[in-house]
């Protein structure tokens, strides 16, 4: 992939066979030469069967990267990258540790590869830890649909990184569950292996706190409710994984006069699966 630098960089679009184009995150303009074989060739030429394997495998990283970024929650407007590139790039991770199924139908496993999300950051400048420097503790309780998370006392000029110098943050906590992905003997797609809980989870926003002033220790406790209709409770099936993250996220005074969120100051992680 080439980069644009110099006054090339107000150009976006196609011109000539070149496209420019953006990422978020960055500054630079990236260049991208258009063309390549058909897609009849694609989807019937002998020497591209291995390309039409990884094409279909990767519908199911991305159906995998989609669920992992809605199961961050409250925590995923903290992001300052295109998080859902980063989570395709886990749900392949993912499906490459699956060494049973045919290359080009593997099944994707999170529940029995916890460790490829934990510990994610939804930020690229800033870390959890470097930002938000008192030691918070977790538990994950997958056979009641609870967790709980507590964030000990907080004197902000000490214990907390302004590193954009706003007056408010708030803490932001999130569990939600993401099931495995395999191929559908109906619609032969990639598709959830258990949709049924998928759509349910349980979120927190604390107060505003000042960023020159004290904050009580917190002690949050989330539970998933589920319709009372359903067929399914907990505990919840092998084939769902629990996600749960914290993140801070920094204010200001906004119109009506009180703190709202400031767009990409923040940051948050994966701290515990189960």
């Amino acid at each position: 992939m080439a980069e644009a630098t110099g006054g090339i960089q107000k150009i976006k679009g196609t011109i000539d066979g070149v496209t420019y184009y953006t990422i978020m995150g960055s500054e630079k303009v990236y260049v991208r030469k258009t063309g390549g074989p058909s897609k009849s060739m694609i989807k019937k030429a002998p020497q591209f069967e291995k390309l039409r394997r990884n094409n279909n495998e990767w519908a199911g990283c991305t159906k995998m990267g989609s669920m992992m970024r809605l199961a961050l929650g409250k925590i995923i407007d903290l992001a300052d990258f295109p998080i859902i590139g980063a989570m395709n790039a886990i749900g392949k991770q993912i499906q490459l540790a699956n060494t049973e199924d045919e290359h080009g139908k593997r099944s994707l496993y999170l529940s029995r590869n916890k460790q490829l999300l934990l510990g994610f950051n939804v930020s690229r400048k800033q870390v959890l830890e470097s930002v938000l420097r008192v030691p918070i503790t977790s538990s994950l309780n997958r056979e009641l649909g609870t967790a709980q998370v507590i964030i000990p006392a907080i004197n902000a000029e000490m214990y907390l990184y302004n590193y954009r110098n706003l007056p408010f943050y708030r803490l932001k906590v999130s569990m939600f569950a993401v099931s495995d992905v395999g191929i559908s003997v109906i619609s032969s797609k990639y598709e959830a292996t258990n949709p049924n809980y998928i759509d349910y989870g349980a979120g927190f926003n604390s107060d505003w706190f000042t960023t020159n002033g004290h904050a009580a220790e917190q002690c949050i406790d989330l539970k998933i409710d589920l319709p009372s209709n359903t067929e399914h409770g907990f505990p919840a099936p092998n084939d769902l994984t629990f996600v749960l993250s914290v993140g801070v996220e920094f204010g200001k005074v906004g119109s009506n006069g009180l703190p709202v969120g400031v767009k990409y100051a923040g940051c948050g992680k994966v701290v515990q699966m189960g």
